[in-house]
């Protein structure tokens, strides 16, 4: 039995497992399996160029359908997972999952990408809807930044304790 069968029926431990609704991932199935097809036709699972052979999937495929695949790619974002840890939970060796998600990964991430979901990485590539009354967003990093040669700009970014200067980010 699948993975994704065993908790599709299970909302709480579904977004726990995934960090999407049942719903959401609904919504982003089609476009997933989509962009996952489109991929496979030109290319292997290792990612090389596809020769002569037509994309078909195998019948003992640990992730036997676009829902296994899809639920296995967020599963190990979700959790961070060891790749021995994320094959053991789906019945497969360390490199089948490393394969899978070098694999998956990008073809995730350009889905969202061609949804305009992607998260945003600085500040300058939000776009703000005007008609929205609430924003939504969550960074929960600390990144290093260099420490400023100007005096002043120094007081802004230093505290004057040894540690890593930091930027937090607090909203």
């Amino acid at each position: 039995m699948s993975k994704y069968s065993d908790y599709a029926e299970k909302p709480t431990e579904f977004l726990a497992l995934t960090g999407y609704t049942r719903q959401e991932f609904d919504n982003l199935l089609p476009h997933f399996g989509r962009c996952y097809y489109e991929w496979m036709k030109t290319h292997r699972l290792d990612g090389k160029p596809r020769g002569q052979r037509k994309y078909s999937a195998y019948k003992n495929s640990p992730l036997p359908t676009i829902e296994d695949k899809l639920f296995f790619i967020l599963h190990f974002l979700r959790t961070n997972n060891l790749q021995t840890v994320q094959g053991a939970l789906f019945g497969i060796s360390q490199p089948k999952a490393n394969l899978w998600i070098h694999c998956l990964h990008p073809i995730l991430n350009q889905t969202l990408a061609e949804l305009g979901e992607l998260p945003v990485r600085d500040m300058e590539q939000l776009n703000f809807d005007a008609d929205e009354d609430t924003l939504y967003f969550h960074d929960g990093t600390e990144r290093p930044i260099p420490r400023p040669s100007d005096p002043e700009q120094q007081r802004l970014y230093y505290s004057g304790k040894k540690n890593d200067t930091a930027s937090k980010i607090m909203f």
